[in-house]
Parts: C-alpha cells; structure tokens; sequence
C-alpha cells in the first residue's frame, strides 16, 4: 500500500504501513483507520481527513501544511515534528501523544482538544479561531505571536515557558501559571521587581 497525490480514500484500514519519505498531494481519507504505521519524513500537503483515526504513529517528522482535519483523533503516537501549518483544524483530538514541536501557525482552530500530550514546543502563533483546549499536557514552550484564537486554555497543563505575550489575549491560565509567569511579565512590561 501506498499513498500518491490525489489518493482518495474511503472506509479502509491502513495498518502496519511504512510511508515514509512519501510526497504526496491533496490526498482524502473519508471514515479510515491507520494504525501501527511508520511516516518518516513524510510529506502530505494539503490532505483531507474527515471522521479518521490515526492510532500509534511514529515519525521523526510528518509535514501536513495547508491540510483540513475534520471530527478526526490522533491517539497513542509519537512525532518528532507535526506540521499543521496554515491548516484548518475543526474538532480534531489529539491526545496521549509525544510531540516535540507542533506546528500549528497560521492555521485556523476550532474547538479542537489534546490531552495528555507531551510537547516540547507549541507554536499558535498568527492562528486564528474559536477554542483550543490543553488538558493535562505538559509543555515547554508555547508561542503565541499574533495569534488570534478567541480561546486558548491551558490552566489544566504545565507550561513551561510562553512566548509572544502580547498576544495572550483569550489564554485561560491557572492561578499558579500566572504567578510562575509573573517575572517574564514583569519584564515584559519594562518594570522592575523591588528586592
């Protein structure tokens, strides 16, 4: 089994696959299930997947820009890199996943959940949308430079650092994380804290 530009597929189950180095285009997955499969350096540019489940997948680096994702779930897996930039995200799950570096800029984000995910870093940055929601994931970096999600919660998970404080207008934050965060603020603003 392969996966080649303008593949469609509806209904099948992709299991114990190795795409890796694929690059393929506008590929459309409709009601499919890959599990078990390998995607190393692999390269799906503008894919489609509607009511899909990813389940226990490896890649040092999957590069999806300008895809949609719509009633979808990625569970179980492991990315070195996932590149969802300049995509549209419509309540896609994401959850007991490792991630080094999620990449979601410019993308368009509505009412999509990871939970217990472990990010090394995030990017939001120039993203727009209605609700993205972090539940018990640690994370240690999360960009936010111009990003316009109208609600972005994260007070359930632990945020190491946050880049792009400007732009942190519709964050949810814990008691606790704005304490933690209270010095990078501070500087931010170009005051000082008294000794």
């Amino acid at each position: 089994m392969t996966i080649s530009s303008g593949a469609d597929f509806d209904g099948e189950e992709l299991t114990g696959e190795d795409f890796s180095g694929v690059r393929a285009g506008d590929v459309r997955m409709l009601e499919c299930q890959l599990a078990d499969c390998r995607m190393d350096e692999t390269k799906l540019t503008g894919i489609h997947v509607v009511d899909s489940t990813w389940v226990r997948i490896a890649a040092s680096g999957l590069a999806a820009p300008h895809s949609s994702w719509r009633d979808s779930v990625i569970r179980d897996s492991r990315f070195g890199l996932l590149d969802l930039s300049s995509s549209t995200l419509l309540r896609l799950m994401i959850t007991d996943c490792k991630i080094d570096f999620l990449n979601l800029r410019g993308s368009t984000i509505r009412e999509d959940v990871l939970t217990r995910v472990k990010l090394g870093e995030m990017s939001v940055s120039d993203a727009s949308g209605t609700r993205l929601t972090l539940t018990d994931c640690a994370t240690e970096t999360v960009e936010f430079h111009n990003s316009r999600v109208t609600t972005v919660d994260l007070s359930t998970s632990t945020v190491t650092r946050i880049d792009g404080l400007d732009s942190l207008r519709g964050v949810i934050l814990s008691l606790n994380q704005v304490l933690d965060m209270a010095p990078a603020m501070v500087r931010h603003l170009g005051a000082k804290i008294a000794e």
